[in-house]
């Protein structure tokens, strides 16, 4: 059984266990399961075996700030450039690629990224695929998915960069937010990592996971854990 305390709402305690990893993570399908099962979790039990740790789950842009302010050892899928101050490794884990949500008609007319020009772009908060975009695009971020499903549907907006399965998933939840609506798939990409806290204890723990990480990738071990946690390697960065 995995060494695992799940939090959904962060505690004011302080965190004072060396050997316990506080990671804070949103929730993320085959990769950070709210039972502490994932890809996410599979790296951190395999690389750190002596540690326990604790998953704190909330929203992503939240979790960078709780890395920023030391309040957490660890958060999943970031880059170094999301941070003033963090200990993040070179090592990609994953590719994270996002897929997008149109109306059936420009689905039917997009060829490239530079077909956003002029248009109206929207994403979830702290994803920030401004800089992905081609200059003249215009670029928001929303806390709700389904305000942006409803605002691609009255047309105020033309594009959604979210990930196909969460949207289907909403989609299917709620019928009333369906529309002529077309996905057109892996229009971005970025690599991520783990990214620890600017602290000595992250300092020990980034040099720990680097060390491992050469002989999980070229072992294959990397890829077959993603592949056991989330059947597929579309998004394997090797």
């Amino acid at each position: 059984m995995p060494r695992l305390s799940i939090f959904l709402l962060l505690c004011n305690t302080p965190f004072v266990a060396a050997s316990n990893i506080n990671i804070a993570t949103d929730f993320w399908e085959d990769f950070s399961n709210r039972n502490g099962t994932g890809y996410y979790f599979s790296l951190v039990e395999r690389i750190f075996p002596d540690y326990s740790y604790t998953a704190h789950f909330m929203p992503y842009p939240r979790s960078l700030a709780m890395l920023e302010k030391q309040q957490v050892d660890l958060v999943f899928g970031a880059s170094a450039d999301e941070f003033d101050k963090a200990n993040c490794s070179q090592y990609l884990i994953e590719r994270d690629v996002t897929d997008m949500l149109v109306s059936a008609t420009f689905a039917n007319s997009y060829q490239s990224s530079d077909d956003l020009v002029g248009k109206r772009v929207v994403s979830h908060l702290g994803y920030d695929w401004a800089d992905s975009l081609p200059e003249g695009t215009s670029y928001d971020e929303y806390s709700d998915l389904s305000q942006m499903i409803k605002l691609l549907k009255v047309g105020r907006v033309d594009a959604i960069l979210d990930y196909r399965d969460d949207v289907e998933a909403l989609l299917d939840s709620s019928p009333s937010l369906k529309g002529d609506f077309a996905f057109i798939d892996s229009v971005f990409g970025y690599g991520t990592t783990f990214c620890f806290s600017a602290t000595e204890k992250g300092a020990m723990l980034l040099n720990q996971f680097d060390q491992a990480m050469p002989l999980l990738i070229e072992s294959g071990e990397l890829h077959q854990i993603m592949m056991d946690q989330t059947s597929s390697d579309e998004d394997y960065p090797y």
